[in-house]
């Protein structure tokens, strides 16, 4: 068993009831880029944009867009149960602002208009072509293919906006997710990160109890839709911390940064050590194309933080308050720089700073050439 801190977009909120979707943001372009970057060339030819200055988390002002609620539909309860969501695993909207919802409890995929009113279902429960049967993700594609991950049947179908399938691909990488987080690109491949470690490869008995070390070698595997073609591109090793306990459980030790990587839509991928506002556009073959750099203030990990933990833990299981303490003293002086990136369909990059617990989520973007295009919290 496993012990972790979770984000609330993940299973610490193993029930969604309401749908909440913001107002799309478009225009955060500003004419005078946030601390004047410079840009160098490395040796490799690639380019190095280093920005002095970015915008607080709570600064105010043209760098900065505010996001509000713009639609909110769904219920908790109700006479009419298309309104009822029980655990949404997946939003994707069309450009005329048509609305796909996957409830995973229902094992359902509805359809709303942009004003939030019922449409139709284009995929229940089953086993038959365009039915579903543990679906965690869906993919929108153009405005024409709604493709889903099925994990239970191992497969990926993309359905029409009626519901029919139009094709399906056994998944290049088995396992499962709480949200499908795989992705295509404009070359017409899926994309999904996977990894591998030493020790996955046989027995090597119990380890002791403490603070533990694991390296992991990171791959993206790939689907070509066209050729059916599965390869791998290696992204390097990533090492992790936990505490393993003398009653046999661990725990993942909070606030250590962590390695991400995704796949930018028109080739190669972005990648971020979120310990750092370090980012890194690389190609297919590991060549790196940009760096963006910035200088933020570390957010400091107090002794606050660290009673935090022990006490949450502690009241469940007070037997083991020893254990939370070790755990608590592992953790490192400052959090994490970043909380995560992702690029959007228009290859521009959204990196997710931390911010302190009761701070709305603060995003920068960036171009694909390290512009930066302006800042988006969000007031929700």
């Amino acid at each position: 068993m496993l012990r972790s801190e979770l984000k609330p977009t993940a299973t610490a909120a193993p029930v969604l009831l309401l749908l909440t979707l913001a107002a799309a943001v478009s225009s955060c372009e500003t004419e005078s880029p946030a601390g004047n970057p410079t840009r160098e060339t490395l040796p490799n030819g690639g380019v190095l944009v280093r920005y002095p200055d970015l915008p607080a988390i709570d600064s105010v002002g043209p760098e900065v867009t505010e996001v509000q609620v713009d639609l909110r539909f769904g219920s908790r309860e109700g006479d009419d149960p298309n309104f009822i969501l029980g655990n949404i695993r997946g939003v994707q909207a069309a450009s005329d602002g048509t609305i796909y919802v996957l409830d995973f409890q229902a094992q359902e995929i509805r359809v709303f208009n942009p004003g939030g009113a019922y449409l139709r279902t284009i995929a229940r429960r089953g086993e038959g072509p365009g039915e579903i049967v543990e679906a965690n993700g869906i993919l929108l594609s153009g405005d024409t293919l709604l493709w889903v991950n099925d994990y239970s049947q191992n497969r990926i179908e993309g359905v029409d906006p009626a519901g029919a399938e139009v094709r399906w691909f056994t998944k290049p990488v088995f396992g499962y997710g709480y949200i499908w987080d795989g992705m295509f690109d404009r070359q017409g491949r899926y994309w999904k990160e996977t990894s591998h470690r030493d020790d996955d490869e046989g027995d090597r008995g119990d380890p002791e109890p403490g603070l533990l070390s694991s390296t992991s070698r990171l791959y993206f595997k790939s689907h070509d839709l066209s050729t059916e073609q599965v390869d791998s591109v290696y992204m390097g090793e990533t090492t992790s911390r936990a505490y393993r306990s003398a009653a046999d459980w661990g725990a993942q030790v909070p606030f250590d940064p962590s390695d991400n990587h995704v796949v930018n839509p028109s080739g190669g991928f972005w990648s971020a050590n979120t310990g750092s506002y370090h980012l890194t556009r690389t190609g297919e073959g590991g060549d790196t194309l940009l760096v963006i750099e910035a200088s933020l203030p570390g957010i400091p990990v107090t002794s606050d933080d660290r009673s935090a933990y022990v006490e949450r833990w502690a009241e469940r299981e007070p037997e083991y308050r020893s254990d939370y303490e070790a755990v608590a003293a592992l953790m490192p002086d400052f959090k994490p720089i970043l909380q995560g990136i992702l690029v959007d369909d228009e290859d521009r990059l959204w990196v997710r700073r931390t911010v302190p617990a009761d701070a709305p989520p603060f995003f920068d973007q960036f171009s694909q050439d390290g512009d930066y295009l302006g800042s988006v919290r969000l007031a929700f």
